[in-house]
């Protein structure tokens, strides 16, 4: 056949290989925290004075202008519109295909949206497929380590207080505003996690804007998910009982209510229910039924994923500065759009992912799915993001993610995510030829860089697993003597619905697509043509 037969598997990578050009890789999970720094009085229960603190330490009125010392304000999860206006390029320049609608994004909605909800079609997963005999959940650390040895987190208080200046107004009001004498402006109080760690601090206080972080709404979501998952059934109708209200959540709840109304002495009551609780919990962790429930999980829940990640990791590091991922390049690969919870959890099911097997994000964003995959599944996750900003935001969500894992008692996956080029970064070359499932949210990719992911596929191992939102192997490509030599030979595929709400940027339905690693057909055509020569 001469110079006309077709190239080897092995020649082929080396004709395509790609450059290799170092990058800089960022290790996150030692970067210190940058804490937004309220300009207050010590945390602590009782306040030293209802005046404010500016930033020279030095007390002035409340009614002097000042400017924010904090982050911007605790905005709805905004998405980028470069997917729709991708797609509507790609729709005018060479097939015909629907674009998504664009809408808000579902990461940071209202938990008032039914979790019940059923997708119109589900692949049918088999408690034997889920369960993963090999992942131990509970954190040992969580139950044994000293409070000194506490790893750094970003407590409530230091994203919602009363100190907290925006546009020259106050961001926080106090929240129970009918005060007998012996009660104190904006008290903070400490509640207590299923863990022995430290006590995370919550200022009593109340949004001016109904969208921003709302503490009080916190303590009552943390003690329903602890009722919910890690007490036995007594214990968890004290914390949470709908029919007669006695339970401590209903309780808060009314309290609540009435300082709203201007009722006296509910702020006192309130924090005597705090008080309660924590002495419920502290409890259950030394007889040991907190450990017990760890123990008995077989996966991490997804509303416990969505909570820690999505209402407490996500709400304190990038929300007070998701302006930083709205800042891309129109009409590049450097794109933002996020993969919700509910979608990566299906994911992974369809995937088989385990906790002994690696999961690897190309294009990670701020690291929303890396930290998913280390928590529900506790597998090695890794992530590569080339974009300034949404880099820096993950690296402020992987700092916090350890201390949110230990304050709940769950022992994630390890985490590790790079900054660079995925296309060129030796580490992620490294990561991939051991990869187990690959994600590429590869929504908004030019198709000049999706072909060259192609190539970078000829590395992977055997059975590796490739999740997309557009296809690298058609479904209907058919292996040809024409084009026997194109990468994507290797791949098999299968195409998925997705239903709607899964993506960031659209609430439509759509599809994804699942791909394999396996060479054995292409090797069976080798075969055929060479009998036939």
């Amino acid at each position: 056949m001469g110079q006309d037969r077709p190239l080897s598997l092995a020649a082929l990578k080396a004709r395509n290989g790609a450059p290799k050009i170092m990058t800089k890789t960022v290790t996150v999970s030692k970067a210190p925290v940058p804490v937004p720094k309220p300009q207050s009085r010590p945390a602590s229960n009782i306040p030293a004075s209802p005046r404010k603190a500016v930033a020279n330490g030095h007390a002035r009125p409340t009614s002097a202008p000042r400017n924010s010392t904090t982050p911007s304000s605790l905005p709805s999860r905004q998405s980028s519109k470069e997917p729709l206006e991708r797609l509507k390029q790609e729709r005018r320049n060479r097939v015909k295909r629907p674009s998504p609608a664009l809408s808000t994004p579902n990461f940071t909605s209202s938990d008032d949206e039914s979790d019940d909800e059923q997708p119109r079609k589900r692949a049918r997963i088999t408690p034997e497929e889920e369960i993963d005999k090999n992942r131990k959940i509970r954190d040992l650390k969580s139950f044994s380590q000293p409070e000194e040895d506490a790893l750094p987190m970003v407590h409530a208080f230091d994203i919602a207080n009363n100190e907290i200046i925006e546009l020259s107004r106050d961001k926080y009001q106090p929240f129970f505003t009918a005060l007998r004498g012996d009660e104190e402006e904006c008290p903070t109080v400490e509640l207590q996690y299923p863990s022995a760690c430290q006590r995370e601090k919550y200022q009593l206080v109340r949004p001016s804007d109904s969208s921003d972080f709302k503490p009080l709404s916190e303590i009552e979501d943390n003690m329903k998910i602890v009722a919910g998952f890690y007490l036995d059934e007594k214990s968890a109708s004290l914390v949470t009982s709908e029919e007669d209200g006695s339970g401590f959540v209903q309780q808060l709840h009314r309290q609540a209510t009435l300082g709203l109304k201007g009722r006296v002495g509910a702020q006192s009551r309130y924090c005597e229910v705090v008080d309660r609780y924590n002495k419920l919990i502290t409890e259950k962790q030394q007889d040991g039924t907190i450990a017990k429930k760890l123990d008995e999980m077989v996966r991490v829940d997804i509303k416990l994923v969505e909570h820690i990640i999505k209402d407490q990791v996500y709400a304190r590091t990038v929300s007070p500065q998701v302006h930083l991922v709205r800042d891309y390049e129109s009409f590049s690969d450097n794109v933002y759009g996020e993969l919700l919870p509910k979608f990566l959890s299906r994911i992974f099911r369809e995937t088989h992912l385990k906790s002994d097997q690696v999961f690897v994000d190309l294009g990670s964003g701020v690291g929303n799915c890396v930290l998913q995959a280390a928590l529900e599944i506790g597998c090695e996750s890794w992530g590569c993001e080339m974009m300034e900003n949404p880099n820096t935001l993950a690296q402020l969500q992987a700092t916090e993610f350890p201390a949110r894992c230990r304050l709940w008692g769950i022992k994630p996956g390890k985490v590790r995510l790079i900054h660079g080029d995925f296309l060129k970064n030796e580490d992620v070359k490294k990561i991939l030829k051991r990869a187990d499932v690959i994600l590429v949210n590869n929504q908004a990719f030019t198709a000049e860089l999706n072909d060259k992911l192609k190539y970078v596929f000829l590395d992977l191992k055997e059975g590796a697993q490739i999740v997309s939102l557009k296809p690298f192997r058609s479904p209907a490509h058919k292996i040809k003597e024409s084009n026997v030599n194109d990468p994507i030979n290797v791949l098999e595929v299968v195409e998925k619905e997705r239903w709607s709400g899964m993506v960031s940027w659209s609430d439509d339905p759509g599809k994804w697509y699942h791909q394999t690693k396996d060479s054995r057909a292409l090797e069976k055509f080798f075969k055929r043509l060479g009998q036939g020569t």
